[in-house]
């Protein structure tokens, strides 16, 4: 077993995509053209079992570039993540069997991230159709207009997609719960999903854990209390700024329920809270005002890379305003453990930026788009000068 390329991911976890096929992370390159409904015969088909084979031997599977690639540049992998994240979830004693036999595993995964489709409730600047109904419909609606405005700008449209409600989705469901471990629920909105609402209710309490990244904006009683119920609830909360600027970015949400929900769960002594933020061109005016939220409220914030759509990524931002926030961040007393990272992170993700001038233009197009589909106007929340 050799530790620079192992994984427990194969061993025990299992993805099923928007588009209902199976993967062995959210990390993988190559998806499997096999569906949930048919996961036992992906779990040792025979890309799993030479993908369990190069890991275990050293070997780094082309599927894991991510990883391999993240760990080469000095961050933190998927990978290594999930090294610690899995590991009170396995018998390293049936890996060493695998590897004698074939690399077949007996045991069905007991961990797993579901991506449940597309039903959301809003319609985020940097989202797409793939990951939100509400912008799927407002594409069909406006498509000529997009077309004329922002031609080849706009992901490909995706139907159909709302896989959790089916019949094939609940018999699915009640297959894996009987050894769930570890449950990462994803969307769209997974909140909104009436099927995850039967799902959650019918967790064993003491047996799974239980992970949902969300956006925020639901939690009625029912919900709080099926919350309440379970022995370990993990939530990440998507934030991109502190007021009404989050409801034009993550359009159609309001930030004042955000908020009420987000000190409502912090009340729980079972939940534990992350509060989530995209780093992309508005972030230079709203991080500042997201870290001192995070800061006044004991929460532990985690900052992504925006990557795609690359015009809305720090890329498309005029270099003055990306020093103007390393130095505002600078400023900020960051007392939090986790949390003390920010620094230095921000620092040299704009020290390793290059201003691309052609995504600056693109960036301007898609405002003037997103003002025309929209009452609530994105660029009323930019300052840059040269919008004005």
């Amino acid at each position: 077993m050799d530790s620079k390329t192992f994984c427990l991911a194969p061993w025990v976890h299992g993805l099923v995509h928007t588009d209902q096929t199976m993967r062995p992370c959210c990390s993988s390159s190559t998806p499997s053209t096999i569906t949930f409904d048919r996961y036992p015969q992906w779990w040792n088909s025979s890309d799993m079992t030479k993908l369990r084979s190069d890991l275990y031997h050293g070997i780094k599977n082309q599927n894991c570039n991510n990883c391999w690639q993240n760990e080469e540049n000095g961050k933190e992998s998927l990978r290594l993540n999930y090294n610690n994240l899995f590991r009170k979830y396995v018998n390293f004693k049936d890996i060493i069997d695998s590897s004698k036999n074939k690399f077949l595993v007996k045991e069905l995964p007991t961990t797993w991230d579901l991506r449940l489709g597309n039903l959301c409730n809003i319609k985020c600047v940097m989202c797409t159709p793939e990951f939100s109904n509400k912008i799927e419909q407002e594409v069909n609606e406006n498509i000529k207009l997009i077309n004329e405005k922002f031609p080849l700008k706009i992901s490909a449209i995706n139907s159909n997609v709302n896989w959790s409600d089916t019949d094939q989705a609940v018999a699915f469901f009640n297959e894996i719960k009987p050894t769930l471990r570890w449950l990462k629920l994803q969307g769209g909105e997974p909140l909104v999903v009436k099927s995850v609402r039967s799902l959650i209710e019918s967790l064993d309490k003491h047996q799974t854990t239980l992970a949902v990244t969300t956006n925020g904006t639901v939690l009625d009683d029912k919900l709080y209390k099926g919350i309440a119920n379970l022995d370990q609830v993990e939530f990440s909360i998507s934030v991109e700024a502190v007021g009404s600027a989050n409801d034009i970015i993550r359009y159609g949400s309001d930030w004042n329920v955000i908020k009420k929900n987000i000190l409502k769960l912090k009340k729980l002594a079972n939940v534990d809270i992350q509060i989530n933020h995209v780093l992309q061109i508005t972030s230079v005016f709203y991080l500042v005002d997201v870290i001192r939220f995070c800061e006044e409220h004991d929460l532990h914030l985690m900052i992504s890379m925006l990557e795609d759509p690359n015009y809305l990524s720090l890329s498309a931002c005029p270099q003055n305003y990306l020093t103007k926030l390393v130095d505002d961040v600078y400023n900020i007393d960051i007392k939090h453990k986790k949390n003390q990272y920010i620094k230095e992170f921000i620092t040299n993700t704009v020290n390793s930026t290059k201003f691309n001038e052609q995504l600056w233009d693109d960036f301007k197009g898609y405002t003037m788009l997103l003002d025309e589909l929209r009452p609530n106007k994105y660029s009323s929340i930019l300052k840059f000068e040269s919008l004005k």
